[in-house]
């Protein structure tokens, strides 16, 4: 009789609370269902750990939602933790000793506040640390998204060879393009879709509200509209200098980048840590990008060939780029083309897919399902 292969069966965990909305509006939360998809378009068995009355963000045909009142943490050969908070849920539910936990981290932060590249400050940092210390010690694996975060990482809690570098990816599948949402606004747009904070790193909200200022009044003088979509706290920002459209779904958000003609990408400081995870959604849907050079990925742009890498900090140079960007001719198709070729969500699974087949001796089977479906 021929032995039946093994099931790997994965659990993927973020937070356990109840979200206000239902959608797609972080980062975090698109990440966490990406990766889950693809982990199951890899032949593994993928239950994402979620609240009871889960608000309906994640459903999807391809994915398993388990709730932590009924999940049975034991039935698991891999748990894999998103960000700080992803494992500070595990040890509330009583499993981090898991023998097998891999943990994501979005951030690297240092001892003290004074850590370069690091924008996390206080208490807020202190507690973040604190779970570093827990992570490094029962993680069989950390998965960081830069080079320079995985030097700080291992400056701070050494285990170099447990380290894994898995960037951020992008969707294979994304919807046609409908419905101009710039309707009424007059000009060429210059987009900037993200989260500029709304409760955590308050220095860097108000950076960038400022930036945001100065550069929308830049572009307006050459006729060209600054938008801003996505979360954040917005006290600070000057209506007549930037255009604020408020959060977008996931799914929704890709006809704010086929209708724009130039996304912005803005650094924290002279030195981050942090990739930026708009830049790969911009290149994806062929929106030319300008990005600041202290961003780590912004090889993606000369890769792509589609946008400009300008100095940080320099508002009039990043200014006329954007206008460069809007009147030149780019070769969008090859940058798409070159963005699903290295950079989906499948690539990035492919990279835990190796590893856990390898480390737990199950055959390694080459699927090819890319679960990231059209809306």
């Amino acid at each position: 009789m021929a032995r039946k292969e093994k099931t790997i069966r994965i659990a993927t965990v973020y937070y356990s609370y109840r979200r206000r909305h239902d959608g797609l509006f972080d980062m975090s939360d698109v990440r966490w269902l990406r990766m889950s998809q693809a982990l199951a378009g890899r032949g593994f068995e993928v239950d994402m750990i979620v609240h009871p009355e889960h608000n309906g963000s994640f459903r999807r045909d391809d994915v398993n939602l388990v709730s932590y009142n009924d999940v049975d943490w034991n039935r698991y050969d891999v748990i894999k933790t998103l960000f700080h908070h992803g494992i500070d849920e595990l040890v509330a539910a009583g499993v981090g000793s898991h023998p097998f936990i891999i943990s994501k981290l979005g951030s690297v932060v240092g001892p003290d506040d004074a850590t370069d590249g690091v924008f996390f400050y206080g208490e807020e940092r202190e507690k973040l640390y604190q779970t570093q210390k827990h992570i490094a010690a029962a993680s069989r694996y950390i998965s960081i998204l830069t080079e320079s975060s995985r030097r700080l990482w291992v400056t701070e809690h050494g285990r170099d060879d447990a380290v894994l570098m898995v960037p951020t990816g992008v969707d294979h599948t994304i919807p046609p393009r409908k419905t101009n949402p710039y309707v009424g606004i007059d000009g060429k747009i210059a987009v900037y879709i993200g989260n500029i904070y709304l409760t955590t790193q308050r220095e860097i909200n108000l950076l960038w509200q400022d930036r945001l200022n100065r550069i929308g009044r830049k572009l307006r003088r050459q006729g060209i509209r600054l938008v801003l979509v996505g979360n954040g706290r917005t006290d600070k920002l000057d209506a007549d200098a930037v255009q604020y459209l408020g959060p977008v779904d996931h799914e929704l958000v890709w006809d704010y980048q086929y209708f724009a003609d130039v996304g912005i990408v803005l650094g924290q400081g002279p030195v981050q840590h942090n990739e930026s995870s708009k830049l790969y959604n911009y290149l994806r849907s062929g929106l030319p990008a300008v990005c600041e050079d202290s961003v780590p990925n912004t090889s993606l742009i000369a890769d792509a060939g589609l946008g400009f890498v300008t100095p940080y900090g320099n508002d009039d140079h990043l200014a006329q780029c954007v206008v460069e960007a809007t009147t030149r001719s780019w070769d969008r198709q090859c940058a798409i083309a070159y963005m699903l070729a290295h950079h989906t969500w499948r690539h990035r699974a492919d990279i835990y897919r190796r590893l856990i087949c390898t480390e737990l001796g199950v055959p390694q089977k080459e699927n090819t399902v890319e679960l990231n479906p059209a809306v």
